[in-house]
């Protein structure tokens, strides 16, 4: 904290002249409303959100410009935690997973202005200044993809304006001593009928963090047979330049045509160090050890939309679509003993290329009275190809082993989809729909035998409202729907190829392998819901939903002549339910008197049961139980703003075999945020994020008829300060 003020006192002078201030003070004549803070008593942007919300057939949420903006968060991760029913999961492992109803990656479909994104994107390389809006869908449509068991969220990049617009943001973040600079800039015009928006972000971003280990094991008569205690440290830095371009073009007969891109270019670098102890005289193969980790990605997506108005209302939409990720990696282990001598050496370079393009089409048209049909189809060609050279060398340096292993995947993905909207009676409306889903993935390599698997899904759907009063400060609503949804296997799940880890492999850190039998997961849904709409952006809302999956992917671990390895496998059906209740009030939606304040809550409780793994807690892996949210915003004056949110997600016991389980702690963290508009061009936000940092605890076993073994590992927690200013100009 101490430095990061440091470096503000001086700053100071350099940004009170970018930003054109008076250091003294602000003439009280030049004071505005505020342009960017979140307005709890703007009534016609939060209508705005509301009005989409409550007119939708699918049940859906819309999380606006100013909710995106609020706390100023420098990745999209830090972003989506604070939203109804969406918890962040971090893990060495897995990285970060972003999970709806408690399910993460595969269950929960990420897309990126409608459109899937690639198995090699990541969630954070998007800047949340470069975010329009975020739609967060619980139910399937037959547009989007159904690959959405648990829901959808469309991340929405910048649109066009309709009056000129010149911005600039700065922002410094601290955290466990280290500062983390971010510029952003968007431009944004109209020329005739030529209009674009222009929004760019270089950012850096630090992490630094130490995680404990400690390792137990016990044979058949309970008596310790192994402890060690392992510290790590690890510094993460990522830096990254984004370019988001809109482009928008009138054309006669009221066409348009607009291409919106978004490139990036980022370097990770992600070093490890642990050290080892061990109380019984049982080190691992490398007590001493050092891994570095490098990525170099360049991104581009590419679209261009061409919508043609018909008569009749009648319209044609067709898209076409290029997307390519390249990334180069490079990857140094270096194993020791105790006595900090090399013992052996790792060494991988490995580059992945993903190619996609990408082609749909809607055409959207009255039907009959009452009815409005959408057609349309989407579909891609994917390439991917992945080089992988690995080295492993004695003390001295000679080799001991190597491979040069590459594979090359094709991924042709096919829908066809109908739907239509009828509005059943005045107060009654409902949503049909089916849409045909193909996919093929052939893969083949110089180490591995060609595989090939193909999948259809075919998934009809059902979305009903049904409006129970339309009082003109109060709206009640009922919704219900029926889905058929699934979940595909990943690429690299479907290569029979080994993943081994460098070190100390065991029932808790075991080895990964493909299998290219896995079939998708299939799931029939049932979603309801109550909604209540009530004076000027009031929402009280609750929801039931029930998914039985078919064919659900488990992890299978065996031991392998003296090595431990996962492999997927399909294994039978699993059952998944949850109740969600959410609040939206602003208090002069009740009481005009009442001070500027709102209010927003939520509450997700999330059930699962797999059948063919034995109870108790026999649910889907690392499934959040429960989570809650609860916010306010208090406007304290015409140019000030504050507020905070308390999150929180409760820690399970789940076992995922008849050997393994794992237990999470609880989880809270509390952030708070003040916005405070100098002028009406200039405006300054300060953010302290993980104001009561607690540290993350989770336990791993493993326990057959011979031996039973634990790990358990502790993360601690930091605060984070983050000071933001935004000129417009």
């Amino acid at each position: 904290m101490r430095s990061i003020l440091r470096v503000l006192r001086f700053l100071s002078p350099f940004l009170y002249f970018l930003a054109g201030l008076n250091p003294v003070g602000t003439c009280a004549a030049d004071i505005s409303p505020l342009n960017d803070i979140p307005q709890s008593v703007e009534i016609r942007g939060l209508n705005g959100v509301m009005d989409e919300r409550q007119r939708a057939t699918s049940s859906k949420s819309i999380v606006s410009r100013e909710d995106i903006i609020r706390y100023g968060d420098s990745n999209l991760s830090d972003l989506l935690k604070r939203l109804p029913g969406i918890t962040i999961s971090h893990s060495s492992a897995r990285g970060i997973e972003v999970q709806m109803r408690g399910l993460g990656t595969g269950y929960t479909q990420i897309l990126l202005d409608g459109e899937v994104t690639a198995s090699g994107f990541s969630l954070d390389s998007i800047a949340p200044e470069l975010i329009e809006r975020i739609e967060v869908l619980r139910t399937a449509t037959a547009e989007y993809s159904n690959q959405a068991i648990a829901g959808t969220i469309n991340i929405v990049l910048k649109k066009t304006v309709s009056t000129a617009l010149r911005e600039i943001k700065f922002a410094l973040t601290e955290s466990h001593g280290q500062l983390a600079p971010t510029i952003s800039m968007q431009l944004s015009d109209r020329k005739g009928s030529f209009s674009y928006t222009l929004a760019t972000a270089l950012q850096r971003q630090l992490r630094t963090s130490t995680e404990l280990f400690d390792e137990s094991g016990f044979d058949q008569a309970g008596q310790l047979t192994l402890q060690r205690h392992t510290v790590m440290q690890e510094r993460m830095t990522r830096d990254e330049l984004s370019f988001a371009p809109r482009l928008i073009w009138q054309l006669a007969n009221e066409d348009t045509l607009m291409s919106q891109n978004f490139m990036s270019n980022s370097h990770i670098t992600d070093t490890k160090e642990r050290q080892e102890t061990s109380a019984l005289n049982t080190p691992s193969q490398f007590p001493l050890n050092r891994s570095n980790w490098d990525a170099y990605t360049n991104t581009l997506r590419s679209d261009l939309n061409w919508l043609r108005k018909l008569q009749d209302s009648t319209r044609l939409d067709i898209k076409f679509g290029v997307n390519a990720i390249h990334r180069d990696t490079n990857f140094d282990f270096d194993g020791m003993s105790t006595e900090k001598k090399l013992l052996e050496r790792h060494q991988v370079r490995s580059g992945i290329q993903d190619q996609a393009l990408t082609l749909s089409g809607k055409y959207s048209a009255p039907f009959f009275e009452h009815h409005a049909l959408l057609l349309g189809w989407d579909g891609s060609l994917i390439q991917r190809a992945e080089d992988r050279i690995e080295r492993q060398s004695d003390a001295l340096g000679s080799t001991t082993a190597t491979s040069n292993e590459d594979y090359h995947a094709s991924i042709k993905r096919l829908a066809l989809f109908a739907q239509d909207e009828w509005d059943i009676s005045r107060r009654w409306s409902a949503s049909l729909g089916v849409r045909w889903e193909g996919l093929q993935t052939t893969t083949s390599g110089n180490v591995l035998s060609q595989v090939n698997n193909r999948s259809t899904v075919v998934s009809p759907l059902l979305q009903t409202v049904w409006k129970l009063s339309e009082v003109e400060n109060a709206q009640q609503q009922l919704r219900l729907a029926l889905t058929r949804t699934y979940k595909a296997p990943t690429t690299t799940s479907l290569i029979p190829r080994r993943y081994t880890v460098d070190n100390n492999n065991s029932a808790t850190n075991p080895d990964t392998q493909g299998n290219p039998q896995l079939r998708p997961e299939l799931a029939w849904g049932l979603d309801a819901a109550f909604e209540r709409y009530f004076g000027s952006g009031g929402l009280m809302s609750a929801s039931a939903y029930l998914r039985r999956i078919d064919d659900v992917i488990l992890d299978h671990l065996s031991l392998q002549e003296g090595t431990w390895i996962n492999t997927p496998a399909n294994s039978g059906q699993a059952h998944v339910r949850g109740l969600e209740l959410e609040l939206k009030m602003p208090l002069q939606s009740l009481l005009s008197n009442a001070p500027a304040i709102d209010l927003r809550a939520s509450i997700n409780r999330n059930w699962s049961r797999v059948e063919q793994v034995p109870g108790p807690d026999n649910r889907l892996d690392r499934q959040a139980s429960l989570s809650a949210n609860l916010a306010l915003d208090y406007k304290i004056a015409v140019n000030m703003v504050v507020g905070s949110t308390l999150s929180y997600k409760r820690g399970d016991s789940t076992r995922t075999s008849t050997m393994l389980r794992s237990i999470a702690s609880d989880y809270r963290e509390l952030d708070c945020y003040a916005v405070w508009d100098v002028e009406k061009q200039t405006q300054w936000r300060l953010v302290l994020a993980n104001l009561m940092p607690q540290d993350k605890l989770s336990r791993d076993s493993y326990q057959d008829q011979q031996s039973n073994g634990r790990l358990v590992t502790l993360v601690p927690g930091y605060r984070t300060l983050r000071l933001l200013l935004k000129h417009t100009f």
